[in-house]
């Protein structure tokens, strides 16, 4: 036990050595600023929570999964995700356990899931469980799980019992609940967390959530503030989860939970007894550590002398644990590497593998990031040159989609050839749906073969290999333009774009604790999509200008008149419908949509691709909006003066906080963009409320190439000045050859 003792004394001294030596200079990117170096660590003493180490705990599970429910739909799917572990957890004996249900058309004899760790396979088993969840627990060899991020790899192969149509293939799913998909690890004190670099193996909890518990001793202050805004965006980065849900405590856990993390933020006469230990080198200069107690709950430190240096004590936590493609978010187990105009990259570089697909309906999918002034998005196309073969039996109405983000971007037929090779084939994917920062592309191949037709007994799971696809496959994307396109939530969402790129970034929260929680929450889930740190500055509204870009959270009762009408909201609306009234109302046929001045519209619509914002001469007015009174919205608006202002707000502060919490789940914040999106408490999904008039702001330097690009997009989505300027071209041309003529030709 003395041994034991001393040994948590030394290592607890080490990482507070570490955090002072790192206390003199400032690393970070927004700040130039030099910090006169802090008095020498002296060692801590032994402290009755150090105990707490001695073996009591011998086996540790912590659930493994990012969302309620793991979904495997269709007849091949592959999904990943990414688990941080520790020294110790990566060492000690350790099994996975999952718990499943399948759809009952799916055909057990032919149908099997297989669980890779680290590209390693530890385990296959049939699909046989369509009447109630059937548990698995399968031991992982020793070797194979590894210290920080371990890829865990979920691959199903279904085929329907009866029926060979594509058609059928949407009926083939399995669902891995998130409360029986768990490691397990035996040891004494597994689940302990004793550095800031194995943050990551806090993990989430059994509903796929990373909590906070915040505890710190003042939240008025706007030093206070701003560390502990910046320390949300740090322990996002450091801990790979898509959102943080943040808690306001007063007290240390009663005991460990996975998933959640107590984070005490106070200066260090403040600290509170349990972690009294890091009292001593708290009061000479920066602590960021984690510290043992009684409960064994991890539980971090960020303390400090003044709020100043808890700042810097968080920037260790960056330094420690930071970002980046050596540490994937734990939900984005594939690369998704950012593409520049004129790049190419093939498909296993985008983590997909060589497949060969003896199904009706293939998918598979790819990721990859746009910066913040992509403008192409109305003219450009990206090709996907094509490394695949299919066999003699598929016939000539099989097709290949592709689908960005979610939306159809291109139907290509498989046509007859000599050989069923397609070597570097290109196909042209219109870059309509896509958007800065993170895009996914879906490449569906639809199948179809004169032996599905007959469709034999048991032919669904006998069918030879039909199609292949190589990972050789690129995607080769063009010269596009550069230029952004402002206000715009989409990059805002993404890239925490133009904050992103300012040395100080203005927020202002309203007083209280629930409007700083849902402002920390809302700036660690843009850290953690754009993988950097906002530097904001916690500023009162007084301070505020409008010629300067800035961050507000407040409800709008909170907000005075000079700052309300500047946000692009009015004001609260009546409640959104109930689910009882949408329910009833689901069948109901606008008049707008029914009268006559609408059918025009409709034909221009389906039969050329455009719609009467395409023909407008003059934008419309981005006018006030009013949202509904159990809503959260996001807002961003372009001042007058230049400045660009990104509003979170709500009636109150109750549904503000209750709003964001709803608005940061990954599926609700991909769909946010426009100028206004919206988050009801009893609707599902975002309502967004487009852009009608924009301003185009330059991020290049000056060339004739990226203007003529920016002219193309420009025009491409107003089209009545691309006719104007023709024309005008056109009266040019005549007057130039009658010049021309009348000059040199004969008269008679």
């Amino acid at each position: 036990m003395k041994k034991l003792i001393l040994l948590t004394t030394a290592l607890l001294t080490s990482t507070l050595l570490l955090v002072g030596a790192q206390a003199q200079f400032d690393m970070s990117p927004e700040s130039d600023r030099v910090v006169a170096a802090p008095s020498p660590a002296v060692p801590l003493p032994p402290t009755s929570t150090d105990a707490v180490l001695a073996p009591v705990n011998v086996s540790f599970s912590r659930p493994i999964l990012p969302e309620r429910t793991f979904n495997l739909a269709g007849e091949e799917v592959r999904r990943s995700v990414v688990v941080y572990l520790t020294a110790e957890q990566a060492a000690a004996p350790a099994s996975l356990d999952l718990a499943y249900l399948n759809a009952v058309v799916v055909a057990p004899e032919n149908s099997s899931v297989k669980l890779r760790i680290n590209s390693v396979e530890i385990a296959q088993s049939p699909i046989a469980s369509p009447s109630q969840p059937s548990a698995l627990s399968f031991a992982v060899p020793q070797g194979i799980l590894r210290p920080g991020p371990n890829v865990i790899e979920f691959a199903a192969s279904q085929r329907h019992r009866t029926d060979c149509t594509i058609a059928s293939t949407y009926e083939l799913w399995t669902d891995i609940e998130s409360t029986s998909a768990r490691l397990r690890f035996e040891g004494a004190n597994v689940g302990v967390i004793r550095q800031l670099s194995d943050l990551g193996a806090v993990g989430v909890d059994e509903n796929g959530t990373t909590t906070l518990r915040v505890i710190t001793a003042d939240h008025t202050d706007s030093r206070a503030r701003t560390a502990l805004l910046r320390l949300t965006q740090q322990l996002s980065l450091a801990m790979r989860v898509p959102s943080l849900k943040v808690e306001r405590a007063t007290e240390l856990s009663a005991q460990a939970r996975p998933g959640v993390l107590d984070v005490v933020v106070m200066p260090a006469e403040r600290l509170p007894s349990a972690v009294a230990g890091a009292a001593p080198q708290a009061t000479t200069g920066p602590v960021a550590a984690m510290i043992a107690v009684q409960s064994q709950a991890n539980t971090l430190v960020v303390s400090g002398p003044d709020w100043q240096a808890i700042e810097r004590a968080g920037e260790a936590i960056a330094i420690a644990a930071p970002g980046g493609a050596s540490r994937p978010r734990i939900d984005l187990a594939t690369p998704h590497p950012r593409l520049e105009g004129g790049m190419e990259i093939s498909l296993s570089e985008l983590g997909v593998e060589t497949i060969e697909f003896n199904g009706r309906n293939f998918s598979t999918s790819l990721q990859f990031d746009l910066p913040a002034d992509f403008y192409a998005y109305r003219y450009g196309t990206l090709d996907l040159v094509l490394d695949a073969a299919f066999s003699a039996d598929v016939e000539p109405e099989s097709e290949i989609n592709i689908y960005t983000n979610g939306q159809i971007a291109s139907a290509t037929p498989l046509l007859r050839t000599d050989s069923g090779i397609l070597r570097n084939t290109v196909m042209r994917i219109p870059m309509t749906n896509m958007r800065p920062g993170r895009n996914v592309v879906d490449i569906r191949v639809n199948l179809l073969t004169a032996s599905d037709a007959v469709c034999q007994p048991g032919w669904t799971g006998q069918a030879p290999t039909r199609f292949v696809l190589s990972n050789s496959t690129l995607l080769r994307m063009p010269e596009f333009a550069r230029a952004a396109s402002l206000p715009n939530l989409e990059v805002f969402t993404g890239l925490g774009w133009p904050y992103s790129e300012q040395p100080t970034v203005p927020v202002v929260v309203s007083d209280g604790e629930t409007d700083l929680t849902a402002a920390m929450q809302l700036l660690g889930r843009v850290a953690a999509a754009a993988d950097t740190i906002l530097p904001v500055e916690v500023m009162s509204q007084s301070a505020l200008t409008p010629d300067k870009n800035a961050i507000l959270v407040m409800p709008l009762s909170a907000m005075p008149v000079s700052i309300s009408g500047r946000t692009g909201i009015s004001g609260v609306s009546a409640p959104a419908q109930s689910p009882n009234e949408r329910a009833l109302d689901q069948f109901a046929t606008p008049q707008a949509e029914t009268s006559a001045w609408r059918r025009p519209a409709d034909w221009l619509s389906q039969r050329l691709g455009l719609n009467l914002d395409d023909l407008r001469i003059r934008a419309l007015d981005n006018g006030p909006r009013t949202i509904s009174a159990n809503s959260a919205a996001l807002s961003q608006v372009r001042q007058p003066e230049g400045g660009i202002w990104t509003v979170l707000t709500a009636a109150d502060s109750a549904v503000l906080l209750e709003g964001s919490e709803r608005m940061l789940v990954v599926d609700n914040w991909r769909k946010i963009s426009g100028r206004i999106s919206e988050v009801a408490r009893n609707a599902d999904g975002v309502q967004v409320v487009p852009l009608s008039n924009h301003t185009l702001v330059n991020t290049q330097p000056f060339s004739f190439a990226n203007m003529r690009l920016v002219a193309a997009n420009w025009f491409s989505g107003n089209i009545l000045f691309f006719a104007v300027a023709i024309m005008a071209m056109g009266v040019l041309l005549m007057f130039a050859t009658s010049f021309v003529l009348n000059a040199v030709g004969r008269r008679e």
